[in-house]
């Protein structure tokens, strides 16, 4: 297995390199500048990923249209250190970053830096985030709390939406393909130089895999953007989403069982920003909400809140000196409508500060937040990094970094094991990696960390019962893990091979140790042809390293071509070994355990550009 997945990597290599080499010498005018990626999530600012202390991937807009994903967090399973739980093609799709996630409770997800989560249980409701209106997605790897607060411990992942810069853009794309797949999606915008809009609809519906895997998604969203001036933006933006699912039968349980397991999410939200630029000062603020209602097959039913708001400057008051600060609150809230009934809130407050200092050939960086929680009280967050550019091509980079999560309503309040005495949890990172340009357009990277946790809320018998359990801050780990490969930019072929390890000593459970990711993409002239593959190994359904899950190698490719300037054809087939294959699903209430993937699946859609 090992051996026939190592063959394939290198002929794909070989394939793509005399690819780019071949469109190069087709054209020999053509020049290819390779600019440095540029991202704001890990700094709140515009920085070059080579600048950075901490651990960043991106996933462009052309990986989004060379991929056949059905969510942005589905997208994100080939990122390094990146492991994507589900239960089928459709529905939540669970990220778990170097082995932290909790259905995205120990992970912030943001949209436009704007958090995603549900009030009561501080999850992130994942497949209410289609790409229908998706630029580019920027990964933090690793505990990013000064900026961003509480549960990022494991990492920060920013969705951020499309903004069209100028022009009129309309385009309609609809596919159909195996489990009587459909999918609508309808976009739209302009730029009218002061004023600009874009507006999305995404309809998706599935037979699904298996008995009783059904989904039925509708997603709207509409960005509104107004500039007085070169100086001061502002910008609104909303979604609704209402999305129906059926869950199906775990891989291990008996034929004899018939699943009725169905949930159905309504989410919105609205945001309003305002960017200025005054001097040399940069300011930005941010208010926004986040709203759903929830029905569960168990007779759970809901509604819940998040609404925030963010302030922060960014100054230069000395020579190669750059100094962001700013404030932020964030109330959570909903109310349980089912029996029995309950309302309940809690609001958080923050300040925090981060720093870079230019020093030659280093940056120097710095940073804290204070945190106060009105249940658990205060938090002192720190982090310190440092980046050297040793010469032309080389970069070594270090950062020490503390994560934390605030206990969340439905562990303080809602059930009967909750416990109004939690405190937060807490994570410390420590990593370095380093960056080397092997060639023009070929980089290769290593990294590798150790995270430490402690005061991790679980469930423990109750030592003055009733209740039998009850929620307290038991938990500890130390997981380690080391992220490398290459990343090519060759003429018209982009490609990346990366592996992932990772010992999360004896918690084991849903925690791959082994990850090999390939995603290529070559584009020449109207043909697109994307791949991706990944091989896990090392995995288990239970601590302790029980339980043994198979390993698997799973590939996936989609060709695109554009028939006129105004038609795309498309054809994906996910699955192309038709690997029979498990993926162990953190779910909550019992559901937990692993579910079979969907096996060959053909999908053929056209995109036609309106204007």
């Amino acid at each position: 297995m090992l051996m026939r997945l190592w063959v394939l990597v290198f002929w794909l290599c070989f394939v793509g390199l005399v690819g780019a080499e071949d469109t190069l010498k087709f054209n020999d005018t053509l020049r290819v500048y390779y600019l440095d990626e540029i991202v704001v999530t890990a700094t709140r600012l515009k920085r070059a990923v080579k600048d950075l202390a901490s651990s960043v991937s991106v996933v462009t807009r052309e990986d989004i249209e060379a991929s056949n994903a059905n969510s942005c967090t589905d997208i994100l399973a080939t990122v390094p250190g990146l492991f994507v739980q589900k239960t089928s093609a459709f529905g939540r799709a669970d990220v778990e970053i170097r082995g932290l996630g909790s259905r995205g409770r120990r992970l912030m997800v943001l949209i436009d830096g704007r958090p995603v989560k549900m009030g009561l249980f501080g999850c992130t409701v994942t497949h209410s985030l289609p790409l229908d209106n998706v630029d580019r997605i920027e990964v933090v790897r690793g505990p990013l709390s000064v900026l961003y607060g509480s549960d990022a411990l494991g990492g920060v992942i920013n969705i951020i939406t499309r903004k069209l810069k100028k022009g009129i853009e309309t385009d309609l794309t609809t596919w159909y393909g195996t489990y009587n797949t459909r999918c609508i999606r309808l976009r739209h915008g302009t730029n009218l130089g002061k004023f600009d809009y874009y507006l999305t609809g995404d309809w998706r519906t599935s037979d699904g895999h298996l008995p009783n895997s059904a989904y039925d998604g509708k997603d709207f969203t509409a960005h509104l953007g107004y500039r007085f001036n070169k100086r001061v933006e502002l910008t609104f933006n909303g979604k609704y989403f209402d999305g129906y699912k059926e869950e199906p039968l775990r891989a291990t349980d008996p034929d004899t069982l018939v699943s009725n397991t169905w949930n159905d999410y309504e989410r919105g939200a609205l945001d309003l920003s305002l960017n200025s630029k005054f001097g040399g000062i940069e300011l930005f603020a941010k208010l926004y909400r986040n709203f759903g209602h929830h029905q569960f097959s168990d007779g759970w039913h809901s509604r819940d809140f998040t609404n925030g708001g963010l302030l922060h400057c960014v100054v230069h008051p000395l020579t190669g000196n750059t100094l962001v600060a700013g404030v932020e609150f964030r109330q959570q809230g909903g109310e349980r409508l089912s029996e029995p009934q309950g309302e309940w809130t809690k609001t958080e407050f923050a300040s925090f500060l981060h720093i870079e200092q230019l020093l030659g050939k280093a940056i120097l960086s710095f940073g804290g937040r204070y945190n106060y929680d009105e249940v658990a009280g205060t938090e002192l967050c720190p982090e310190a990094g440092l980046v050297l550019h040793l010469r032309e091509g080389i970069i070594l980079r270090a950062i020490i970094s503390k994560g934390f999560r605030s206990p969340q309503l439905n562990e303080l309040y809602m059930f009967p094991p909750s416990n109004e005495n939690l405190q937060p949890e807490r994570v410390w990172n420590y990593e370095i990696g380093f960056d080397y340009r092997v060639a023009d357009g070929v980089t290769f990277e290593f990294t590798c960390y150790d995270m430490k946790g402690d005061n991790i809320i679980q469930l423990e018998d109750n030592p003055n019962p009733p209740p039998k359990f009850l929620f307290q801050n038991t938990g500890k780990f130390d997981f380690k893990g080391v992220e490398t490969g290459l990343n090519m930019q060759l003429g018209y072929f982009t490609g990346r091979i990366y592996y992932s390890y990772l010992d999360p000593g004896e918690k084991t459970t849903g925690r791959p140790g082994n990850k090999l990711d390939i995603v290529m993409r070559y584009t020449y002239d109207k043909v697109m042809v994307g791949f991706t593959g990944q091989y896990v190994g090392n995995y288990y359904a239970a601590d302790n390293h029980e339980q043994k899950i198979d390993d698997y190698f799973v590939a996936n490719v989609k060709l695109s071509y554009r028939v006129l300037p105004q038609l795309n054809v498309f054809l994906a087939v996910d699955n192309i070994f038709d690997r029979d294959y498990v993926i162990y699903a953190d779910l909550p209430g019992g559901a937990a355990g692993l579910y079979r993937m969907p096996r060959r699946a053909v999908t053929l859609g056209v995109k036609v550009k309106l204007k």
